[in-house]
């Protein structure tokens, strides 16, 4: 079931990469002043629910600064930049005493598209690191009522 799981969100992933070439007609459909985002977290903007509860769409917007906390997922998602660079630092997990601690960090840069399976193998911290706004498309594998409380599943970390 895990390895089905993992597999679906890198076919999302490939899907949104080839079905999403023009990201300035999905941002234009956004409200005034979304892409603006708030000066105290990054933002979510629900563009798409799929009827039968299977996924839902979102746009995120990052100030500079901006990061998720360190999480692995309850779901699967898939994301790709839309606008901007987002830094991306991961994690490795420690069971034994249920921390994580990071590995490295890499740049997704506009049109990076990226999948993330469920579980505490993809341990990672997604954010903005530069001096202007970034935009990024997720896709999570929950319905649009579960996804403050079914993605992200938040742990702690090492700090070396």
């Amino acid at each position: 079931m895990e390895a089905t799981l993992a597999q679906s969100a890198r076919m999302v992933a490939a899907h949104v990469a080839a079905s999403l070439p023009d990201a300035d007609t999905l941002l234009a459909s956004l409200p005034p002043g979304a892409l603006e985002g708030s000066p105290d977290r990054y933002t979510r903007h629900l563009v798409h629910a799929d009827p039968f509860e299977r996924f839902s769409v979102m746009v995120l917007v990052w100030r500079p600064g901006q990061f998720s906390p360190v999480h692995g997922h309850r779901t699967w998602c898939a994301y790709r930049v839309l606008r901007g660079t987002l830094a991306e630092r991961h994690y490795r997990w420690n069971p034994e005493d249920r921390t994580a601690s990071q590995v490295n960090a890499v740049t997704r840069e506009a049109g990076d598209t990226f999948s993330v399976p469920a579980g505490l193998r993809h341990i990672h911290a997604l954010g903005n690191a530069s001096d202007a706004v970034a935009v990024s498309l997720h896709i999570y594998g929950v319905d649009q009522d579960r996804i403050a409380t079914g993605v992200n599943l938040l742990v702690d970390t090492i700090v070396s």
